[in-house]
């Protein structure tokens, strides 16, 4: 995005500044259609200028997280200046949205943009800016706490990232002593990470009632801009999971188990090769990154460019170290137009199809550079996580760059398959787990645990936890979402449906369903969620019916891969 109202040397980092530009906008006279155009422009120039500065303290806080000033100047970043903002934000945007000339606004442009700007408007409340930052200040100490664990296995240290690769060792004692390695770490700060967790539960629980829900489950609904399904279609779509998935996966589990020659399969057998074989895609982080480039370039140039492009520009920390926060991510650059990719690899499967998901994500801010509206820039995760779903199968064909043998891809393709059907009951149980939480905020740590336990139970796909009751009840704390990002998890199963649903139709017609792709991208939200569906030929559906069509799909390319 060129800056067109502020210059180059604007100073975003003091609040003053930001202060000053915010009262200007809000003492602004708009007299015609076209001022308040240039208004919204402007508006939006100066959120993305926020929004990027924000962007990169949290990479730098997420990249070196057992640095406590990266945490420091981000929280206070956060706490003044974006603080501010969003206060004022809600007068600016009511300011646009009451002004008579609102509705001279080109419809097809800002239908869109009207509805997401009433329901922001709808669900703002002041007395939450503070609730706001002390919980975003909270949910980063969960990256602190978890980037600082570090497991002595074998004689060397590793972080719990590092600690994965063992699951998928050959050896079964191996794997059994690493996976208590793992759960040991964990409980060891369960008190300190359920302590955590209390105290953004108490804070989620004001800032819904201080809007008048009933629950936060809902005012999340609201907040999340969740136009197009309600909370009780979640019900069904974790029925619907339980129906189809569920027995899907416990008939692939058990073909496994009889593969492998065990006589139960337990949690650290999961991740076990059939086969006995390891992929071992790449070694070191550039070649991970080459191959990666070379993938996405196979299925059209332009994406392999454009991972190179974010390479020359240090837009990427793909390797995991100590002192890095769990997990990955892509964060959009609002301004540049680009984005930035962080991941913790550490030379397994489950990177490639990590850098593949983030690459999609990556492609959707650049296909979108260009848009004003930052509200369009901003795709809700039903949108967002389609754009990177898909690219994990949209490049599969492709991961010859990373096996060069058939077997091997044969392999990787298989474990695509499997993983993103493993997606669903996994994801119900998280989003199951969040409503009850939610609905019942009084409960007691041991009654969250028996409720985690039993949805674990529900949703079982076939592995034996026998004796394992202690590490079942905790294995929710390793799951980030919980604590940084309530109900951002549903749109992982939303959007996997959708992703399955575009690689069907790509096996098809492949370069007729590439477009649609990049049309999609394009779209931004500027359009509602079904009609972007559309636009990417399918349809926005979690029915038993079409679940079952696109599980059926799967299982018939697993039995062609043999």
């Amino acid at each position: 995005m060129d800056r067109v109202y502020y210059s180059e040397n604007f100073n975003v980092e003091e609040i003053e500044n930001v202060k000053e530009e915010l009262q200007k906008l809000l003492k602004k006279d708009l007299k015609n259609v076209e001022e308040l155009e240039k208004y919204i422009d402007e508006y939006n120039e100066l959120s993305a200028i926020v929004e990027e500065a924000m962007a990169w303290k949290y990479i730098k806080m997420t990249r070196f997280a057992d640095q406590e000033e990266y945490s420091k100047d981000f929280n206070y970043f956060y706490g003044t200046v974006v603080a501010e903002f969003n206060k004022e934000s809600f007068h600016i945007n009511k300011k646009i949205y009451d002004s008579p000339y609102s509705r001279e606004l080109p419809e097809e442009r800002y239908r869109n943009y009207k509805l997401i700007l009433k329901n922001d408007i709808e669900i703002f409340d002041e007395k939450n800016i503070p609730l706001q930052i002390r919980e975003n200040e909270l949910s980063n100490k969960y990256g602190e706490i978890i980037s600082k664990v570090n497991i002595e296995f074998n004689g060397k240290n590793y972080t719990l990232s590092q600690m994965n690769r063992f699951l998928k060792d050959n050896d079964r004692e191996i794997r059994e002593q690493a996976w208590r390695k793992i759960y040991a770490a964990v409980s060891e700060n369960k008190s300190e990470l359920n302590g955590l967790f209390d105290k953004l539960l108490n804070i989620r629980v004001e800032m819904s009632k201080n809007k008048n829900f009933e629950n936060y489950r809902d005012y999340m609904h609201k907040a999340k801009g969740r136009f197009s399904y309600t909370p009780e279609d979640l019900y069904k779509f974790h029925d619907s999971v339980e129906k189809v998935i569920v027995p899907m996966l416990r008939q692939i589990n058990e073909k496994k188990r009889s593969k492998i020659n065990l006589d139960t399969l337990r949690p650290w057998d999961t991740e076990a090769s059939e086969d006995g074989k390891i992929l071992k895609p790449f070694e070191k982080e550039r070649e991970l990154l080459e191959k990666g480039i070379s993938a996405l370039g196979d299925v059209k140039e332009e994406f392999g460019s454009k991972l190179r492009y974010m390479a020359e520009k240090d837009f990427l920390d793909l390797e995991n170290r100590k002192g890095k926060a769990p997990g990955g991510y892509n964060y959009p650059l609002s301004e540049s137009g680009a984005a930035f990719i962080f991941m913790n690899a550490v030379g397994v499967h489950r990177d490639v199809v990590t850098l593949m998901h983030e690459a999609g994500h990556a492609l959707h801010s650049f296909a979108t550079k260009d848009e004003r509206l930052m509200y369009y820039k901003d795709t809700p995760s039903e949108v967002a996580e389609l754009a990177s779903m898909s690219m994990e199968f949209l490049s599969m064909d492709k991961w010859n760059r990373f096996y060069e043998k058939e077997n091997d891809l044969k392999k990787a393709k298989k474990e695509q398959i499997i993983g993103a059907l493993q997606t669903f009951p996994w994801v119900m149980t998280v989003d199951a787990f969040q409503h009850w939480i939610y609905l019942n905020p009084n409960h007691t740590q041991e009654e969250r645990d028996t409720k985690f336990e039993e949805l674990m139970d529900r949703f079982n796909t076939g592995i034996n936890w026998q004796g394992l009751e202690s590490e079942k009840s905790v294995t929710w704390l390793k799951q980030l979402h919980i604590f940084e990002v309530p109900f951002y998890y549903i749109e992982y199963a939303i959007s996997q449906l959708g992703a399955i649903g575009i690689y069907k139709n790509y096996k098809d017609n492949r370069e007729k369903n590439l477009g649609r792709y990049e049309e999609f991208l394009s779209l931004g939200y500027s359009k509602s969620i079904e009609e972007i569906y559309e636009t990417a030929g399918i349809k926005f559906d979690f029915s038993e019916g079409y679940i079952s069509e696109l599980a059926n799909f799967l299982k018939i390319e697993l039995e062609n891969l043999g």
